[in-house]
């Protein structure tokens, strides 16, 4: 009888109840083998809880229109999104993802003799299409307290910058740039100079008085475009559904660059039933919340230094290599992402459902020494 992997996280509840005094019973049963269901996927964080009811029951309905193009479901999706910001349909782009915007928006700004302004490290996949497109990437390292350098990104600008890109909350550290130091900085950046702010982790972030969202904001100002996603509280991720708030003439400019009929029927309608259940994502923020200060609390017993993230993932010090770390913890049937600019010796980790995280520290305390750092 073939055992999926919920019922052998299951198991693996059973087994962690049993492991103080019986460790030798523990051990084998955390550690998986090639004939294992499937690893634990905590390296590309997704949402561990999946898309809501209203989504789930749009996809089946919308599925028996795939024979169809894309049409008008476009068009109530991008007036859905506009919307919910206050804005224009003319103000919203579209996209395959929000990585799809983000090549658009390489190619609006970018080209041979062009540089983009980035931190190190973030999410590189902007970076990967402006190398692709000829343009100078010039990197700049995290502050001592892992925001954006601001003013280290605004010297590095040139008569050549096309582009900054400001990740926030960041990827991999899952850290803040706090609100007044973009407030400073957005007015000192020249004219003819976009700044895109990547919001993909935005609904994870608990209210404070350090960060604001600037997507209302960049309707009306020509620097700006912010990024956001389905795919990661929506939990739609395999849909590849993520759009820009921008002015609508940098939006023309994204739009005219768009891969045709780039959004499926069926992601459309899904997003737009997601987008239509915003009491589903205050649940997973709350969700996250929990999920996240456990994280922390198991860290802390183990004595593992953690960053202070305020997204789903969190980027741990591993003690050694973060490369071989993640080898470990693969061999053992956990995944997780490593090999990040000064952060090598990290790993960061997606908080996936209770019972995966109870298997993936049974597979930590396998794999690592326990001693403090």
């Amino acid at each position: 009888m073939r055992i999926y992997r919920r019922e052998l996280l299951r198991q693996f509840g059973t087994a962690a109840a049993s492991s103080v005094l019986f460790p030798s019973l523990a051990e084998s049963a955390f550690d998986r083998t090639e004939s294992s269901p499937g690893p634990i996927r905590l390296n590309r964080n997704e949402s561990a809880y999946g898309p809501c009811e209203k989504a789930k029951v749009a996809f089946h309905e919308a599925f028996t229109e795939a024979n169809r193009y894309p049409g008008e479901d476009v068009g109530s999706l991008r007036a859905a999104v506009a919307a919910m910001h206050g804005v224009q349909p003319d103000n919203i782009t579209l996209g395959c993802g929000s990585t799809e915007v983000l090549r658009m928006t390489a190619e609006a700004c970018l080209a041979p003799g062009k540089n983009l302004v980035i931190a190190s490290p973030t999410f590189d996949s902007i970076a990967s299409a402006a190398r692709l497109l000829g343009a100078t990437v010039r990197n700049v390292p995290l502050t001592p307290d892992h925001a954006h350098n601001l003013n280290a990104m605004l010297a590095q600008i040139d008569r050549t910058t096309g582009l900054l890109y400001i990740c926030n909350p960041n990827n991999p550290t899952g850290t803040l740039t706090a609100k007044p130091d973009l407030e400073a900085f957005i007015p000192k950046v020249p004219e003819g100079v976009s700044v895109l702010i990547d919001e993909a982790y935005h609904d994870y972030v608990e209210p404070t008085g350090a960060y604001s969202s600037y997507a209302e904001h960049a309707a009306s100002d020509r620097r700006l475009i912010v990024t956001r996603t389905f795919s990661k509280v929506y939990g739609l991720a395999g849909l590849r559904v993520g759009y820009a708030v921008s002015s609508a003439e940098t939006a023309g400019r994204l739009a005219v660059r768009r891969v045709a009929m780039d959004l499926n029927v069926v992601a459309a309608r899904v997003a737009l039933a997601a987008l239509s259940d915003q009491a589903y994502v205050r649940k997973i923020a709350a969700l996250n919340a929990n999920d996240r200060q456990e994280f922390f609390n198991q860290a802390n017993a183990r004595m593992l230094r953690t960053l202070d993230s305020h997204s789903n993932f969190v980027l741990m010090h591993a003690g050694r290599s973060g490369k071989e770390v993640a080898d470990m913890l693969r061999a053992r049937g956990a995944l997780v992402a490593s090999g990040y600019p000064l952060f090598e010796r990290h790993i960061r980790v997606s908080l996936g459902l209770p019972e995966e995280m109870q298997a993936f520290w049974h597979a930590w305390d396998a794999s690592m020494p326990h001693h403090p750092m």
